[in-house]
C-alpha cells in the first residue's frame, strides 16, 4: 500500500440498512476520481466494513446506477484503495464475529485510524457518506 495521501478519501459508515445506495454512490465516486486521475481510497468504517466481506455486493443494484458488483471490481482495476477498520471489522459491526481475514474480499486492507489520518493530506478531499 502507498504511503503518500491520497487525493480523495471517501467515508463509508453505512452498511446494507439503505439497500446499498450509499456504497453505491461511493463505489462509483471513487470510481470516477479514479478516472479522472485522483489517488483515491475509500475507508469502511462502522457498519460499512460489510462491503469488505466477499460476495456482500451481490445482488445489490440502485436504479440509476450499475450494480455495486461492478463498481467494486472497476474501482480495483483502476488502482483504487479499501481501507477497512480494523477494531470495527472484529468487534464492533458487521462481520458478527468471524475472522477478518477469511471473509475479507481480495484487495482491502485492514488499519487503524493512524494509517487513515497519514493517508489524509492536507490538499485532501474527505467525502463521508
Amino acid at each position: 500500500m502507498a504511503m503518500e495521501p491520497v487525493q480523495t478519501m471517501i467515508v463509508l459508515t453505512t452498511g446494507k440498512q439503505d439497500r446499498g445506495t450509499r456504497a453505491t454512490l461511493a463505489f462509483s465516486w471513487g470510481c470516477a476520481a479514479l478516472a479522472m486521475g485522483q489517488r483515491t481510497a475509500i475507508y469502511l468504517t462502522m457498519d460499512g466494513t460489510i462491503w469488505a466481506a466477499q460476495g456482500s455486493e451481490q445482488g445489490v443494484a440502485v436504479n440509476g446506477f450499475e450494480p455495486l458488483s461492478e463498481y467494486l471490481e472497476q474501482f480495483l482495476s483502476l488502482g483504487g484503495e479499501i481501507l477497512v477498520c480494523a477494531p470495527c471489522s472484529e468487534y464492533y459491526c458487521s462481520l458478527d464475529g468471524l475472522l477478518p481475514a477469511s471473509v475479507l474480499r481480495e484487495g482491502t486492507t485492514l488499519v487503524g485510524l493512524a494509517t487513515v489520518v497519514h493517508r489524509i493530506g492536507t490538499e485532501t478531499k474527505v467525502i463521508t457518506l
